[in-house]
């Protein structure tokens, strides 16, 4: 099945601005960084950009906080029952992080602001690089 252009931009509204559903908690920029930098060497490659996002938007979606999501959870945040299909593989119903981190689409799906962030072209995000994107993603949607 091909993916339309645009039908996993639920997925990345949410990872990148919250849900619209619920209050999204505001975490300083600085500190969504250091999360994102797992090795701690002050640079987020292009897969700890990907994990951190993905397990970010999972968290959102994820309504009960019980570490599953369901199709129900997934639409109402804002995703089509035929994406939720895609990521949870295994049929259960109730996809889970490991799916979710292991979905192609969804990895380069999140990969996206990553990719406009690194102005540098080195395949890492400085905290400036990061902070510069996340004005010009606010200043885009003004």
């Amino acid at each position: 099945m091909k993916l339309r252009p645009g039908s996993l931009l639920p997925i990345l509204a949410v990872a990148v601005t919250g849900c619209a559903t619920t209050a999204p908690k505001t975490v300083p920029l600085e500190q969504r960084f250091k999360k994102a930098d797992t090795n701690a060497d002050g640079r987020v490659t292009r897969a700890e950009f990907t994990d951190f996002m993905i397990e970010d938007a999972f968290l959102r979606y994820d309504r009960n906080h019980d570490g599953l999501v369901t199709e129900e959870e997934y639409v109402a945040g804002g995703g089509t029952a035929a994406n939720f299909r895609k990521i949870n593989t295994s049929g259960t119903g109730k996809a889970t992080l490991a799916e979710a981190r292991a979905s192609k689409v969804i990895r380069d799906t999140m990969a996206v602001p990553f990719d406009e962030a690194d102005v540098s072209r080195n395949g890492s995000v400085t905290l400036e690089e990061y902070q510069a994107y996340i004005a010009r993603r606010d200043a885009e949607v003004r």
